[in-house]
């Protein structure tokens, strides 16, 4: 009879070596799994206070939006300021940079604008929020008559949307800036872009027809 060929396994050649060190090497063994056990505690640890932090840094900006929506602004204002100072980038400061942004737009307040814009730590993966702020940041430039940016800004703002309103809305906007500038020949390309029959929303369909060439 033929012996039957011993097949190698690494995983249990390298359990064995790994049961053969431990049975010649036992300080060392314990000194390695004493150091590995405080580096795996220390990760489970830091990781809980992380979600905790999460946790309380959503809690507050709940809050604060909440106010911001109940018209309280003289106390939401002042939670947005606190987030931007004191959060690391995160979706809740975010949240906090577009609402603030958008109140110092609405304000005219170019001077906080040009500030917060120096120091942002703003950074989404969505999409739709990046081109959001895009779409702040183009009428933001508009109102310093930094036309060149304001542009650039709605352009990205039209590749980033994945909603088509918004996309929509986005070249309705810049079509009506190149009217006004009377680049003709990039409202009349951006234009033709627009499906109008795609357009669902009643008010964004009216503002279409507005700035239609003819008018």
């Amino acid at each position: 009879m033929k012996k039957e060929e011993i097949k190698y396994d690494p995983v249990r050649d390298n359990f064995l070596k790994t049961i053969s060190y431990i049975s010649t090497n036992p300080n060392n063994f314990l000194k390695v799994t004493g150091l590995v056990s405080v580096i795996l505690l220390v990760f489970i640890i830091y990781s809980n206070n992380s979600n905790k932090q999460k946790l309380a840094d959503n809690r507050f900006i709940s809050v604060a939006t909440n106010k911001h929506l109940d018209n309280k602004i003289d106390l939401s204002i002042p939670n947005f300021k606190e987030v931007l100072a004191s959060f690391k980038p995160s979706e809740s400061y975010n949240q906090a940079y577009i609402y603030l942004f958008n109140y110092y737009l609405e304000n005219n307040l170019i001077d906080s604008l040009d500030l917060m814009i120096k120091k942002s730590k703003f950074d989404s993966k969505d999409k739709n929020i990046e081109a959001s702020l895009n779409m702040m940041y183009g009428d933001y430039y508009l109102r310093k008559d930094e036309t060149d940016k304001a542009i650039s800004n709605y352009k990205k703002a039209i590749k980033s949307f994945t909603i088509n309103d918004r996309t929509n809305y986005a070249k309705i906007k810049l079509c009506m800036l190149y009217k006004d500038l009377s680049m003709l020949d990039d409202f009349t390309k951006l234009f033709s872009t627009i499906e109008y029959d795609s357009i669902t929303d009643f008010q964004l369909k009216s503002l279409y027809e507005q700035i239609s060439i003819k008018n």
